[in-house]
């Protein structure tokens, strides 16, 4: 069985206080999808958490993934303009207040929220001015031959993180924050970058991984277009 490098005892980034956060929705592309509950966590321990009634039916597939259905948020959901001025406000605070934000899969929780503002006409936020760490990338830039799987549970184990309960926003933002932390503490390289500097190598670490994956898809037959952009997306998924 595989394991990570020893953690070091090098200061970095991961000794900022981080905040999680994370979304559950209705279908897996971002730019359509509706937010059907989402979780800001803090390093003190505490959490945001909101349950959202979308307004649209929770697919049977997306509800079998997270646990939420239409029932559900139809008797305890907050409307959705109501929740998502909310979380707008509060992450934006956040970004002007130069907070790191921890998401895995950045490009999905960031495009989904700022989908769901622009259409609820509520206010943007200034991504281009987020400090974001997403360990989804972080992981496939110090592990360029993993083999296994990648998604957060399959990556908690091998850094030794605790899961949490999967597909559950606050548990999932939580266990998002402590992944990065571990790959940091283990990979002095990535701790030493400075945050900003840390988001901007992300951008192209993350083009870059979509263009091997690209290079994958057309050399194996596989008429998959893979997206380059991160951590928002502005062209719709297939």
């Amino acid at each position: 069985m595989r394991t990570a490098p020893p953690r070091g005892t090098h200061a970095g980034w991961h000794d900022l206080p981080l905040v999680g956060f994370d979304l559950e929705a209705t279908v897996p592309q971002p730019m359509r999808t509706r937010i059907v509950s989402a979780a800001l966590t803090y390093a003190d321990g505490t959490q945001d958490t909101w349950l959202i009634d979308p307004g649209v039916p929770i697919p049977a597939d997306a509800a079998a993934l997270h646990g939420i259905t239409d029932e559900m948020v139809r008797a305890n959901g907050r409307p959705a303009f109501e929740a998502l001025a909310e979380i707008g406000s509060t992450v934006a605070k956040l970004i002007a207040d130069g907070t790191p934000l921890v998401a895995f899969c950045a490009s999905y929780d960031v495009t989904a929220l700022h989908t769901e503002l622009a259409r609820h006409g509520l206010p943007s936020i200034a991504w281009d001015r987020a400090v974001i760490v997403d360990p989804s990338v972080l992981h496939r830039e110090v592990e360029r031959y993993w083999s296994g799987g990648r998604q957060l549970g399959d990556l908690c184990p091998y850094y030794e993180v605790e899961p949490g309960t999967a597909h559950e926003a606050a548990s999932d933002a939580r266990a998002a924050v402590d992944l990065a932390r571990s790959i940091a503490a283990r990979h002095e390289r990535i701790a030493r970058m400075p945050v900003d500097e840390l988001h901007r190598a992300q951008i192209d670490w993350y083009a870059e991984q979509g263009r091997d994956l690209q290079r994958y898809f057309d050399r194996t037959g596989q008429s998959r277009t893979v997206g380059l952009e991160w951590p928002l997306e502005t062209e719709d998924r297939d």
